[in-house]
């Protein structure tokens, strides 16, 4: 599955590189890189990745604050980076006044998103003990509901069963 999902962020990700005056991206979880369209090598972007979730962590060090945004200016370059959940996008781009747009067009495009990401990180398996452990809605009673569908709702956690009767 996530060999399927990769290509399609990847394309996501090339449509928001052609946004305005963008001259590279880079999509990292955490302090890994993802997807690397930045125009230069790879221990460059290792580099920056590691500075900003530096810095992030030096300004909530007090506690009172979560920066979710930085916008740096360089000679010729602006960087701007966008913190959602485990998530960073860093969008490099050459015209100052676009700022707000890329800030609204990155922060939408990590929204949108966060399904693809999460399934890249985390497949679903598919093996024979998870189809075990799944009921199909194609077994429908009487009424035509699914089974159990006054009773009490069973949640089946991918790793783990839950009692029945439990509601999480």
């Amino acid at each position: 599955m996530a060999a399927s999902i990769t290509p399609s962020l990847r394309s996501a990700l090339e449509r928001l590189k052609h946004a305005g005056s963008v001259n590279g991206l880079l999509l990292c979880w955490r302090r890994q890189i993802l997807i690397n369209l930045l125009p230069f090598e790879e221990f460059r972007a290792e580099r920056l990745l590691q500075a900003l979730h530096d810095a992030r962590a030096h300004f909530a060090s007090g506690g009172d604050r979560d920066v979710k945004t930085f916008w740096f200016g360089y000679e010729g370059v602006f960087v701007l980076a966008l913190f959602q959940g485990e998530c960073l996008l860093i969008t490099l781009h050459s015209h100052a006044s676009e700022v707000d747009f890329l800030r609204r067009v990155g922060l939408t495009f990590l929204e949108d998103t966060q399904l693809l990401v999460q399934t890249l990180l985390q497949p679903s398996p598919d093996d024979e003990i998870s189809r075990e452990e799944t009921q199909p809605l194609g077994a429908l009673d009487d009424d035509g509901l699914p089974p159990h569908a006054s009773g009490p709702t069973n949640i089946i956690h991918r790793h783990g069963r839950a009692e029945p009767g439990s509601i999480h």
